[in-house]
């Protein structure tokens, strides 16, 4: 319920940036061409909001996290089977999860230039902001031998296994970040559009990625 709210919210702040974008284009056109310019230009190199919005276009993703742990090897043997009848200590968990990605530009500044209808801003590399397991709709399956009991330590061990796990896939996950970067130029480019100017957004990475490939040719 607090996901949906907090994307509603973030859905009507795009909103009424839009609108604002468009209204000052409106009065840009219709002012003299002196303090039209004036109002453009200052649109243009708006970093603040520029800001506003590269946070506002975080990308959320969901799935399911799933862990298991057992000391049974499965292997056929005398022992094995032995050990799995009295034993067994079997785990299998699934929680669901959100997460997002994006920029984070606390305490950072960007890069803004513009020349002939141009607009070339650089921004930090897009990245895991949060991450959430949905506990209260986990499913997990245990199987235990006859001389084992409930062990709720090594449950919570194994939950916690499980966050680190999966949120450092996340962390690394490149396809999500590049959905993220994608997203944060389709909604700045919508930024600029009433104005006519067309925009190139870069990322940190991008940058020296490009550095290299000049280096190495």
């Amino acid at each position: 319920m607090g996901n949906n709210q907090e994307l509603m919210r973030n859905r009507s702040s795009l909103f009424f940036v839009f609108l604002l974008i468009i209204i000052i284009a409106l009065l840009a056109y219709f002012l003299g061409k002196k303090s039209a310019s004036k109002t453009v230009d200052n649109v243009v190199m708006n970093d603040v909001l520029i800001k506003q919005i590269a946070e506002l276009s975080a990308l959320e993703v969901q799935g399911n996290a799933s862990i298991k742990s057992s000391n049974i090897k499965d292997d056929g043997s005398v022992s094995d089977n032995f050990k799995k009848l009295f034993m067994e200590r079997t785990f299998n968990i699934s929680v669901p999860y959100v997460a997002k990605y994006g920029i984070n530009l606390n305490n950072q500044k960007i890069n803004i230039e513009e020349k002939n209808k141009q607009v070339y801003i650089v921004l930090p590399n897009p990245k895991l902001l949060s991450y959430e397991l949905l506990l209260n709709r986990s499913s997990a399956a245990s199987r235990k031998g006859f001389f084992e009991t409930s062990d709720e330590e090594a449950y919570n061990k194994l939950m916690q296994k499980l966050y680190t796990q999966s949120k450092a896939q996340l962390e690394a996950n490149t396809g999500y970040q590049q959905q993220s970067k994608e997203k944060i130029r389709k909604i700045i480019q919508d930024y600029y559009a009433p104005l006519n100017f067309n925009v190139e957004v870069t990322f940190v990475s991008d940058l020296k990625s490009r550095v290299v490939d000049e280096q190495r040719q």
